[in-house]
């Protein structure tokens, strides 16, 4: 990393919690080749105190090109952490010069997500997924698109869970991972999340409390849920439809990832409710897992779901929200110094016939705080992503756009490992009632 200019667009939660571990795992890298700009000061404590210049300026469209000027040159790195900044955006203005680019979300510019001034369609992960992928093309700077903890490490946590039932069922590990997910009969997977961290205090009147954003979870959690479709489900929820006729498309469901519920498992507590959120990695594992027929039509695809049961206080600020008929939260907080007690448990649980086995990474709030300091559990297993995409996005410059599914997993977890506690893989006997069928649709309550 030594040479390398750093932007960071945005410095919110995880931009902070990244900048000390970017200058402990780089002792070489001059604080002065690292910047960062922000629409608002929240950061900038944190920012002067590690020698970083930051800029108080919200990007538009219309700035976009005044703003960033010369900031960058080739072989330089931004870090594009921000809400409301178009990735696609940024993207081709790295590209243009040169520069590697790396988020977390793909986002849109302000009003992305509004299904009420835009075709629903172009406000959903799908549609922002595949205009960032059209821009895929080898020979040009690599951009790492979606890649944290979920999305991002996700996808290689399913890629080893298949490595390792594989060897378990004597099945070539070195097959496609479709083909390994096929063998293994998978028909679903969840990445599955519990947040279980707390400060103990209650929630405020008006206050809408998180351990990551606020403003991305409410964004996210109300876009329309969305999810991979598997080739083996024989009935779709009510209101559920598909997003076009392509083989690629997955499934909408009838509302926002607020109002659907779904059990799922982690190994904390067994079987657990949880909310089925639209996420970028839904997506692409499904496209990775897919098979086709000579043909082109689609042979076999396991269905792929995000259910995340997040944080205590955050449950609650979700339910007070949409009780209060979405009204903007007065008092917006990121859950950080003030936690004292809890965990994150992130992995991937995959489902067959036979049972489920969870492969992920667990957490405490004590541990991420003894790696670095500005952290709890949940940015540290993002950071931990960042890095292990660092580490591969460096080492393979000219790669154009790519995302996770297209990575080299040992490398990026290996890289990401000392970031995020114990991982590990577990095997459950879940579902318990034995549904035979598996299908989506019996695990699934909207409300």
């Amino acid at each position: 990393m030594n040479q390398r200019k750093i932007l960071f667009i945005g410095y919110g939660s995880i931009a902070q919690a990244l900048t000390p571990v970017l200058f402990d795992r780089y002792p070489g890298l001059n604080p002065n080749d690292v910047s960062a700009i922000s629409a608002d000061a929240r950061g900038a404590a944190v920012a002067r105190e590690y020698g970083i210049a930051f800029t108080l300026w919200a990007l538009t469209q219309a700035n976009l090109e005044e703003v960033l000027g010369e900031r960058l040159g080739a072989g330089d790195i931004m870090l594009n952490l921000s809400v409301e900044v178009s990735s696609v955006a940024l993207i081709d203005w790295c590209q243009a010069r040169n520069i590697m680019y790396l988020d977390t979300c793909v986002e849109p510019w302000p009003g992305g997500y509004d299904a009420d001034q835009r075709p629903v369609l172009e406000t959903t992960n799908y549609w922002l997924r595949n205009h960032a992928l059209q821009r895929k093309d080898q020979g040009r700077s690599t951009c790492v698109i979606a890649h944290g903890a979920n999305p991002g490490l996700v996808s290689h946590f399913v890629k080893l869970a298949l490595k390792h039932l594989a060897a378990a069922h004597s099945i070539p590990a070195d097959l496609p991972c479709a083909a390994l997910a096929s063998a293994l009969g998978i028909k679903v997977i969840h990445v599955a999340e519990r947040d279980t961290q707390t400060d103990e205090r209650p929630l405020a009147p008006g206050e809408f409390a998180n351990t990551w954003s606020v403003d991305g979870l409410m964004a996210e959690i109300m876009q329309r849920a969305e999810l991979s479709w598997g080739t083996h489900e024989t009935r779709a929820p009510p209101g559920a439809r598909r997003h076009d006729r392509s083989a690629r498309s997955g499934m909408m469901l009838g509302g926002p990832g607020a109002k659907m519920h779904v059990s799922s498992w982690t190994p904390s507590v067994g079987e657990q409710e949880a909310y089925l959120i639209t996420h970028h990695e839904t997506l692409s594992i499904g496209e990775l897992l897919s098979e086709f027929h000579a043909d082109g039509t689609l042979a076999y695809r396991p269905t792929v779901y995000y259910a995340y049961r997040p944080a205590p206080k955050t449950c609650e600020s979700v339910q007070r929200w949409i009780r209060d008929g979405l009204a903007r939260p007065a008092q917006k907080t990121v859950m950080r110094d003030a936690l004292v007690d809890g965990a994150d448990e992130l992995g991937a649980l995959l489902v067959s016939e036979q049972g489920a086995y969870w492969f992920g990474s667990v957490l405490s709030l004590a541990q991420a705080r003894r790696i670095a300091p500005y952290n709890n559990a949940t940015s540290m297993q993002v950071v931990g992503g960042i890095v292990g995409a660092l580490e591969w996005m460096v080492r393979h410059p000219s790669d154009g756009v790519v995302e996770a599914e297209d990575m080299d997993s040992d490398c990026v977890v290996q890289a990401a490992l000392p970031f995020l506690g114990r991982v590990f893989g577990t095997h459950a006997a879940w579902p318990a009632n034995g549904t035979g069928t598996l299908q989506t649709v019996d695990f699934l309550r909207q409300g």
